[in-house]
């Protein structure tokens, strides 16, 4: 557990939020240790953990997105130590990104996640996630659209401040 610890933190963080984080990675530890004599290829214990990671993070999702839960911390939840000025970028940048991440499929925010945010190749996301190559490229392709066009200006705001 503590070799691999910090590696399905950092996975579940990046689908589930870094409020569910601790949460998800018991959950993950909790069914890698009652799924173990499971395992076959106990040199595949690493995807396996991901697979498991990646799997407890999507039921997260679905749970929350259920029960209607906010899925992002609010911005006032930032420790008072983070609140340098440098840091107003990623704060920033995190109030456009985050209500766009909301919009994704459990799947596509997992697998933009592995690749984008912790830089797993797209067959390793696909082992993860459990689908072939080609359904997880057009996944990841999917997601993007739908982030690029929740943070692309709508057509009237753009017109608004042309006018002003």
């Amino acid at each position: 557990m503590q070799e691999h610890a910090t590696d399905v933190y950092r996975m579940a963080a990046a689908i589930v939020g870094e409020a569910d984080a601790a949460d998800v990675t018991q959950e993950t530890f909790v069914a890698a240790w009652q799924q173990l004599p499971s395992l076959r290829k106990p040199e595949a214990f690493t995807a396996w953990l991901r697979r498991i990671c990646v799997n407890r993070s999507r039921n997260w999702l679905r749970g929350r997105a259920r029960r209607g839960v906010a899925a992002s911390p609010d911005v006032a939840e930032i420790r008072p130590e983070d609140r340098r000025p440098d840091f107003r970028v990623a704060v920033e940048a995190r109030a456009v990104l985050e209500p766009a991440f909301e919009r994704l499929t459990p799947d596509q925010r997992a697998l933009l996640a592995l690749h984008y945010g912790i830089g797993l190749s797209i067959a390793d996301c696909a082992d993860a996630v459990g689908v072939p190559v080609g359904t997880a490229k057009s996944r990841l392709s999917a997601g993007l659209t739908v982030l690029r066009r929740a943070i692309e200006p709508s057509d009237a705001t753009t017109e608004a401040e042309a006018a002003t």
